[in-house]
């Protein structure tokens, strides 16, 4: 009978099938990875963000860093207050205070006045980001970290008792729940726009010559370097530079839709127009320079020497990155809306016209809410304050009831003030 040979295939031929079949996996992957990545690279990144395995791999690599380096690990939320009986749909929204100090070295909890105070308010459903920026010489209710009352300028708060004290009196004086904050001073925002490879701006020929003189100043503050600027127009400025131009308030600043803002209110508008540019910067940039970025945080910031530090952890960071790829930066504003600025014991200040007034104005442009009514808490504030200064509500035009006489509505004393300065 025949015997039949069965032919085996060879080791060689089984091993190369193997890895033929490996080679076209991963080219197959790595296809689709790239595909997806450049058609949704924020839906990409948002997945990673929630990842059990990368966010044990993130926090494994760097989460000491962070803490030592980033997060205020001495914050306590539990000295954070509310005021009672907080109306509206103010929970939806995620609120951050944002402060900008000039201090040097590590002097970011007190011994500073923080000169930016801006509330950055995230719209949990729709992404939807506003900001509103808080004069810093808004006369308000501040208690210190031993207990003691003043009403003094709302950058006198950081100085008194630190954030805790800061968010304390936003919460406070403008029924919010801001628990979180963050606070950056001029070397941290100088290299965040310098990795972003820094921004273009339309200048005066008068903002150009203040920009140099506050380069003099900002870099002794810094250490770092940046040339002075030899045109105006159209700019193209470094962080430095940047940094300088957002100190700028002797002259009048004209928004994208030639809106002017003087004084304080323009310097406000600055900032707020700067952290736009560079939020519509760092959602175009490549992955590459987010992690610039947070390298450049991460290992500038030492124990002697820190440019930004926040009350997040790192994980509550990862939380936030789904919303912060898919948010919209859209209005923003300066607080109060009507105010006079009186000489008050020496100081100028910026009084509300009625802050009860004022805070429901910010309520309806933060929350979107209709004749919002302030807590007990700010309507005493309000009252004492217009008992002590003799300053009234003023109302905005649109919220002028017309005269049942049919008379046209005086609307003379209806301003912000004179905005003069010190």
């Amino acid at each position: 009978m025949e015997t039949i040979n069965e032919t085996k295939t060879p080791k060689w031929k089984i091993a190369l099938l193997v890895f033929e079949s490996i080679v076209i996996f991963l080219y197959l992957f790595v296809t689709v990875f790239f595909v997806w990545y450049k058609v949704d690279k924020n839906g990409f990144i948002a997945a990673c963000s929630k990842n059990p395995l990368v966010r044990s791999l993130i926090n494994y690599t760097t989460k000491d860093d962070y803490e030592q380096n980033v997060q205020d690990t001495d914050y306590n939320k539990e000295n954070i207050n509310q005021n009672e009986g907080l109306n509206g749909n103010v929970e939806t929204y995620r609120n951050i205070a944002l402060f900008g100090i000039d201090s040097r070295g590590s002097e970011f909890d007190d011994s500073t006045h923080s000169d930016t105070i801006i509330i950055v308010s995230i719209n949990n459903k729709t992404g939807e980001v506003k900001m509103a920026s808080v004069y810093r010489d808004t006369m308000l209710k501040i208690v210190d970290k031993d207990g003691d009352v003043s009403y003094t300028k709302a950058n006198a708060a950081f100085f008194k008792g630190g954030p805790e004290c800061a968010i304390n009196m936003l919460n406070t004086n403008l029924d919010l729940n801001i628990t979180d904050y963050a606070v950056v001073n001029f070397t941290g925002l100088t290299k965040i726009i310098d990795a972003l490879g820094g921004i273009d701006v339309t200048l005066t020929d008068d903002e150009m010559n203040y920009v140099n003189g506050y380069l003099t100043e900002t870099r002794l503050i810094t250490g770092l370097d940046a040339p002075d600027l030899t045109h105006s127009g159209q700019v193209h400025l470094s962080g430095l530079q940047a940094t300088a131009y957002c100190r700028i308030r002797y002259v009048t600043f004209y928004d994208e839709d030639g809106q002017k803002y003087y004084y304080d209110m323009g310097r406000t508008a600055r900032q707020r127009s700067v952290i736009k540019k560079v939020v519509e910067k760092a959602k175009d940039a490549g992955v590459g320079q987010v992690l610039q970025i947070a390298d450049s945080i991460l290992h500038y910031n030492t124990a002697d020497e820190k440019i930004i530090t926040t009350s997040l952890s790192l994980d509550e960071v990862m939380d936030l990155i789904p919303t912060l790829l898919k948010f919209t930066l859209s209005e923003n504003t300066g607080f109060p809306f009507t105010c006079d600025t009186p000489t008050i014991n020496g100081a100028s200040m910026v009084v509300a016209q009625g802050l009860e007034y004022n805070v429901s104005k910010l309520h309806k442009f933060l929350f979107g809410e209709d004749n919002y009514q302030p807590s007990e808490t700010v309507q005493t504030i309000s009252d004492y304050l217009i008992n002590y200064t003799g300053i009234p509500t003023v109302k905005l035009d649109e919220d002028i009831e017309p005269e049942t006489d049919g008379g046209e509505v005086d609307t003379d004393n209806m301003t912000q003030g004179d905005n003069s300065e010190e």
